[in-house]
């Protein structure tokens, strides 16, 4: 028995200091954990966004006025009640946008985000939000857009 343990030690030691390789972020990772903090902590959740970002005085002007204005937006919305994906486009396998509703009690935020890989870590590259969901989905009901009239 103690001659087991004693081969039982070094191996644990080697299996345990076998640095844990993080497994990569993908896009759609960054997004569900903005959304995880956002839900608590609506500010909280720019902060994390941009966490993987260098900070020069410009982006952090940038920040301050997203959160502002991201601050105005909803308490205009009402109560936050989840999100959900509405779109996904790639660009090759660098440049991914990926457009989120979050659902308010009083009308819809829609969040874009457009990420960027130019190594092997998924990063922010554009953050958006507005609430222009009526115009465009007027416009995509346009007699223009209807399949009867495309020939």
């Amino acid at each position: 028995m103690k001659k087991t343990f004693l081969l039982l030690c070094p191996l644990l030691l080697f299996v345990c200091t076998i640095p844990v390789q993080a497994q990569e972020q993908t896009p759609a990772d960054l997004s569900k954990r903005f959304f995880e903090v956002y839900a608590v902590k609506p500010m909280d959740g720019i902060d994390y966004i941009f966490s993987g970002m260098t900070l020069n005085k410009q982006v952090k002007d940038d920040i301050t006025a997203i959160k502002k204005n991201l601050k105005v937006t909803i308490d205009q919305a009402g109560a936050y009640n989840g999100y959900e994906l509405i779109a996904e486009k790639s660009v090759g396998n660098t440049l991914r946008l990926m457009s989120y509703m979050a659902r308010y009690d009083k009308q819809p935020v829609r969040f874009i985000f457009i990420y960027y890989k130019p190594k092997d870590v998924w990063k922010i590259y554009t953050f958006q939000f507005n609430t222009s969901f009526d115009e465009e989905l007027t416009n995509a009901a346009g007699v223009d857009k209807l399949k009867e009239n495309k020939e």
